[in-house]
This record gives C-alpha cells, sequence and structure tokens, in this order.
C-alpha cells in the first residue's frame, strides 16, 4: 500500500498537481528585511549573535523625569571580534535626552563576540533600555 501512495505523490508533484493557488494579501505579509535584518545578510547558519554580559546602571536624566518621558529606547551595538564596542546608534528612540544616556549606557556595557563557524567576528547586538528604570518606579 505504501508504494502507490508514494508514486502518486511524485506524479501530482510532477503534473504541478500538488500546487494550491491561495490569495495571500502581501500588505500584511512580513517584509524579507524584517525576517532577515541587514546585519544577518551574508551570514553562515553557523553564526551565533554577540551576547551582553554587563551594563552599567543607565542614568535617567532629571530633565526626562520633569518631562515624565516613560518607554523604549533601542540601541544597536556592533560587537568587535575582541568584545570591545565599535560602533552605537538609536534604533528606536524616545526622547534625545534618555536617547542619549542609552547610548551612553551602551558604550559602556560588555559583551561577548558573535561567533561564525568557530571563530570570533563581529557582529550587531540591539539592547533594549525602559525608561523610567525599574529600580526608580520602585521608590
Amino acid at each position: 500500500m505504501r508504494r502507490p501512495v508514494i508514486g502518486l505523490l511524485f506524479l501530482l508533484a510532477a503534473t504541478g498537481c500538488s500546487n494550491v493557488n491561495v490569495d495571500v494579501d502581501s500588505d500584511s505579509q512580513p517584509t524579507h528585511e524584517k525576517i532577515f535584518p541587514d546585519e544577518m545578510k551574508g551570514r553562515s547558519a553557523d553564526y551565533v549573535r554577540p551576547r551582553v554580559l554587563d551594563l552599567p546602571q543607565v542614568e535617567y536624566p532629571v530633565e526626562a523625569a520633569d518631562l515624565d518621558l516613560a518607554g523604549m529606547v533601542m540601541i544597536g551595538v556592533l560587537v568587535g571580534y575582541d568584545g570591545q564596542v565599535a560602533e552605537v546608534k538609536v534604533k528606536q528612540g524616545l526622547h534625545p535626552l534618555v536617547d542619549q544616556a542609552a547610548l551612553d549606557a551602551a558604550r559602556g556595557g560588555r559583551y561577548a563576540p558573535a561567533n561564525e563557524s568557530g571563530i570570533a567576528t563581529d557582529g550587531w547586538v540591539t539592547v533594549p533600555f525602559r525608561y523610567p528604570p525599574e529600580d526608580l518606579e520602585a521608590k
């Protein structure tokens, strides 16, 4: 019974009967860039992103507290093959005051470098910063 079923599947595949027409709303589909961000393009399947090992205490500027700023700041950090910060950039900002504080904290962090096929290499990692920091909310 198994052979006729397998043969039928091959026959259907060869004649194109296995294709199913489905209307897809392309606007609701994620773009290639969302699935595979730029920092992942050209990387092998053995690529492991860099990791955050330690971050300094993030400063919440007094001026930001006066403005009652709250939300997330996403910082992109390029970690070199030696684990040192090569570049930082704001990927999603909240306000220039807290964006700069997050950039400073990200620069002062410690990171494990990316790894590709067993060799340390440079790579991007996104580090989220929440404002106000949780320790301030508890006060």
